[in-house]
């Protein structure tokens, strides 16, 4: 019999205490296997006793021998494919780097996760969206239907690209025709990366706030027009449902090479764009930080930067990813700041307020330069917006958790992180337009434009 949901997510939530000493004892969990296709082998969760900045485990992450997890200054979570453990090994002795294995096979915990999702969709089946629970990509494109039939015009649902596999990469807007006078211009993306689930949950949780919640209707609508990406990367958040190694999947699904097995399939959407392109990225369609073979190689990118470009200068631009619990400003490919980093630092530090507002001092967020903070990284589509396109205000929010349960953060911590998410953004807006709950009451109203 399986092991339930609750029980994996319980061992998960103890044994991922990522910066434990790397001598911790071997632990082995149940590996049951009766819910993974048969055709997925284990793929394991190794702790390194370095962090992914060392050289050797730098060359393992941009050949696709190893994905990341977590990472800190001195350690690393890492995963490894059954089939790539003696050369992921053979690496890491030959350089003396320590390792252990800390969870022999996560599909199991995968497979716990997906059996429990499906239950709660059999029970919700007539009901409409919720954020409850995750929803598969034609969920969310129905309630996005609901919204475009049921507003009487203030949200239009468009389309931005058609992916390699015919999905439509949908963008929403939202905007009350009737206000008059200068308007901010807002972009709020999810589901770039197609694991990172809890994205998407966020980003309609905002669009359901702008589109339907008569505060944020009667204090920011009137002074913003919105722009809303649910799902930047449909073909890799629709594979991510079909189980098994699926549900880890980064990319989008381009076929690079039929030659090549499934994992060398896909391009990082958010390495794609065309600003310092290269820097922190790999040139091997294998690894999950693939590039592609120029920018805007991908329909989602080239569609979505069209699109961008006709909408005209940002004020505020967020891509929401998970996880970390941080809130990033660009650039990602230098540790230098950029010339309003004050102002990206001020505007930011009202996610980080309300979010532990809103938790009563539960949940903390860090805030910084993205290169200084994680690494650098390029062509991600806030250094492109903001350095491009000319936002005013561009952040990555990497949401919950800190690595407990990363990539599978359970159904139960849905519903609070998408309010805390929401009145980070709540607050954001309102201090940038001077109205509502954080407006800087002191400063005249008609200066809030220089923000």
């Amino acid at each position: 019999m399986p092991p339930s949901p609750m029980a994996c997510y319980a061992f998960i939530l103890v044994l991922l205490q990522i910066f434990t000493p790397i001598s911790a004892r071997l632990i082995r969990p149940v590996t049951n296997n009766t819910l993974v296709s048969d055709g997925d082998r284990p793929v394991q969760l190794w702790r390194v006793g370095a962090s992914l900045q060392h050289p050797s485990l730098q060359h393992l992450l941009l050949q696709g021998l190893i994905e990341k997890w977590a990472d800190d200054a001195t350690s690393s979570l890492v995963m490894v494919r059954e089939e790539d453990v003696p050369e992921v090994q053979a690496a890491l002795q030959e350089e003396q780097v320590e390792y252990n294995v800390a969870v022999e096979d996560l599909l199991s915990l995968v497979a716990a996760e997906t059996e429990h999702k499906m239950r709660g969709r059999r029970k919700r089946e007539i009901e409409r969206m919720d954020w409850n629970s995750y929803h598969a990509l034609e969920d969310i494109e129905g309630y996005l239907g609901w919204l475009n039939a049921s507003t009487n015009g203030v949200v239009q649902v468009l389309s931005a690209a058609t992916t390699q596999e015919g999905r439509p990469v949908y963008v929403v807007r939202v905007n009350d025709r009737g206000a008059t006078g200068p308007k901010k211009r807002i972009w709020i993306e999810g589901g770039i990366h197609a694991r990172e689930w809890i994205s998407p949950a966020a980003t309609t949780f905002i669009l359901h706030q702008v589109a339907t919640n008569p505060d944020w209707q009667r204090t920011i609508l009137p002074h913003t027009e919105w722009y809303f990406v649910p799902v930047a990367n449909p073909d890799g958040y629709a594979h991510t449902f079909t189980g098994g190694r699926a549900r880890l999947w980064r990319k989008n699904r381009r076929v690079n090479d039929n030659a090549l097995p499934d994992r060398c399939n896909g391009v990082d959407l958010n390495r794609n764009w065309d600003l310092k392109w290269g820097v922190g990225a790999s040139q091997n369609p294998c690894s999950e930080l693939y590039m592609g073979e120029v920018p805007f190689s991908e329909a989602e990118t080239t569609g979505l930067k069209y699109f961008m470009e006709r909408v005209g200068p940002l004020d505020l631009f967020i891509t929401f990813h998970s996880y970390g619990q941080s809130v990033l400003y660009p650039w990602g490919w230098t540790k230098d700041p950029p010339k309003n980093a004050k102002m990206l630092h001020r505007v930011g530090r009202r996610f980080l307020e309300a979010v532990q507002h809103v938790s009563k001092g539960q949940v903390d967020y860090t805030l910084g330069g993205s290169g200084a903070m994680l690494g650098f990284a390029s062509g991600a589509t806030d250094d492109w917006a903001y350095g491009a396109l000319g936002a005013k205000h561009a952040y990555t929010i990497e949401l919950r958790d800190t690595g407990h349960y990363g990539f599978l953060l359970p159904e139960a911590q849905i519903g609070s992180t998408v309010r805390e998410t929401a009145a980070g953004v709540q607050c954001m807006v309102t201090y940038m337009i001077n109205n509502g709950v954080c407006a800087r009451r002191r400063r005249n109203a008609r200066n809030r434009n220089n923000v």
